[in-house]
């Protein structure tokens, strides 16, 4: 997608909009906060040059036209609160795979709900580059509230996939959950 202008997504709270150098700091204190990637499938980052290397692969993926990464904003004030995205998108089978997190002070508030309809609106529209008919979250099963999210967003599970996942020095299983277009409503 590289001819094209990266796409800036707003709901009633939020601004999703590119990620930059500028979110170095916000990135790396996601990804080094032991409580947010106790349920995320990365080693916990140790220095700030971990984060700038993942908003470059993010920024990459875009470019590439493999996904995007959005920065998850607070619409009035610029907070930054998280990250949200499709991993991988893959037009010859029709799907996406969709992820996301958030700083811990911003969870249970509704942001990612907020989040999730935008994005999920994104690849599901008409004037999206590619026709999309499902939508994939893989989720560890210890994450009960990501699991609820992806069920209130019409997510079904459709199984576990054992030890799909390393990090850590070991594997993890994943659970699966799908959201197919004909069972999405706009929110």
């Amino acid at each position: 997608m590289k001819d094209k202008k990266f796409p800036v997504l707003t709901s009633q709270r939020l601004k999703l909009d590119r990620l930059t150098q500028k979110d170095i700091k916000n990135i790396f204190g996601i990804f080094s906060d032991p409580a947010v990637i106790e349920h995320y499938d990365v080693e916990i980052f140790k220095d700030k040059s971990e984060a700038s290397e993942l908003i470059k692969y993010f920024n990459a993926l875009y470019e590439g036209d493999g996904g995007i990464r959005w920065a998850i904003r607070d619409k009035k004030t610029g907070t930054f609160i998280g990250s949200c995205g499709y991993s991988n998108w893959n037009p010859f089978d029709h799907s996406a795979v969709i992820s996301y997190e958030l700083s811990k002070t911003h969870w249970g508030k509704g942001y990612a709900s907020e989040a999730l309809t935008s994005i999920i609106n994104f690849v599901f529209d008409e004037n999206f580059h590619f026709y999309v008919h499902r939508i994939e979250a893989l989720i560890l099963p210890s994450n009960k509230p990501s699991e609820l999210l992806a069920k209130r967003h019409h997510f079904e599970f459709e199984g576990t996939l054992k030890e799909k996942c390393y990090w850590n020095n070991s594997f993890h299983d994943m659970n699966m959950f799908a959201l197919l277009r004909k069972d999405w409503s706009k929110l």
